[in-house]
């Protein structure tokens, strides 16, 4: 006859691909919670939420064998699935973190009270009935964990093709960008040429005036030419250098730019802040859509490398492995014995 302790061993050995797609968030972040507070607890306080723990899983396995030994909760096979999810956790039970006697004994009692009550449904299920469920005990895990799978693999297609979509934006972005860049720098270089400009007229005024002074006197006249004439020679080199620049761009886009007055090249300066952030936008959301994607693939990775099998099939072939679990499950569990099964790990879970 199949024992008790094969079925926990069998049901240890199961929980690997499950869990696999059992990450909780909200798990996740009370447990790192847990955690922190713990950490910054002395040894003591320690010890004391380590004992609390252990006493409420202790109490919360004696009130969960009450129902499964109560006949009317549901079928043999289905209390019999139940009672070793539960007894595996049990049996992971250390009894040297019970400090109170009571409690120690309470889990001696408890493996007893167990091991009594597996021994009555095992011979109400018979030996036909013990060996179906040895062989439908992974069924109810690997439906969930195959659906998972493939909404996994549906995921992963999903984010390939935002990827793709994203780096298309990014592309058309950087084009925008590039344009704007190069109508921003050919306004930069035609400012820089009426500037030198400007310059070079305001440089031929002060050497003119160099020129009328020498009837006042000589040496400011002089004083002021030269300085006239330096200033002169430097924004001819400017016009020249920003001329060379600006003639460099194409004519249409010299006109476009010629004929800017104050708002245009405002406008010019604000569409290339906005194709700027427009990239600095879409490369984010590329970062973020890469990091979520190869959170998928490290967990379908996981999944493929704990289930080897399940890489080369098909959703097709996905479908017709869970409706043969299904239909198995339903035979022997009853119609509602599969969310029975799960809602019964999910609660342990929390524990």
């Amino acid at each position: 006859m199949i024992s008790l302790k094969q079925l926990t061993q069998l049901a240890a050995t199961s929980t690997e691909v499950w869990q696999v797609f059992q990450a909780d968030a909200g798990q996740a972040a009370r447990t790192d919670a847990t955690a922190a507070a713990t950490a910054d607890a002395d040894a003591k306080e320690r010890a004391e939420i380590q004992l609390r723990r252990s006493r409420n899983l202790l109490w919360a396995l004696s009130s969960r064998l009450k129902g499964l030994s109560d006949e009317a909760t549901a079928s043999p096979a289905i209390r019999a699935r139940l009672l070793v999810d539960n007894a595996l956790r049990l049996e992971g039970l250390n009894p040297r973190m019970l400090a109170e006697r009571d409690d120690k004994n309470r889990h001696a009692q408890l493996i007893r009270e167990y091991q009594s009550t597996f021994d009555s449904l095992r011979l109400n299920l018979g030996e036909d009935s013990m060996r179906t469920l040895t062989e439908t005990f992974h069924y109810p895990e690997r439906i969930y964990a195959l659906g998972e799978f493939v909404k996994l693999r549906r995921e992963k297609a999903g984010l390939e093709s935002r990827a793709m979509g994203i780096e298309k934006k990014i592309e058309e972005a950087r084009a925008a960008s590039a344009e704007a860049e190069k109508e921003s720098a050919c306004v930069e270089a035609f400012l820089r040429t009426l500037k030198a400009q400007k310059g070079s007229a305001i440089a031929l005024g002060v050497a003119l005036l160099g020129m009328v002074l020498i009837n006042v006197s000589l040496i400011i006249a002089v004083v002021v030419g030269v300085l006239g004439l330096i200033l002169l020679v430097l924004g001819l080199l400017s016009w020249l250098v920003s001329g060379v620049a600006f003639a460099a761009f194409d004519e249409e886009l010299k006109r476009k730019v010629s004929a800017f007055k104050e708002e245009g090249f405002l406008a010019v300066s604000q569409r290339l802040r906005m194709a700027q952030e427009a990239m600095r936008a879409l490369e984010v959301r590329f970062e973020e859509n890469r990091k979520e994607l190869s959170a998928v693939n490290a967990k379908l990775g996981k999944a493929v490398e704990l289930e080897r099998t399940w890489k080369p099939m098909t959703d097709l072939e996905v479908d017709n492995v869970t409706q043969k679990m299904t239909e198995s499950c339903k035979q022997f569990f009853g119609e509602t014995g599969v969310r029975v099964i799960f809602q019964n790990k999910k609660e342990l879970s929390l524990l």
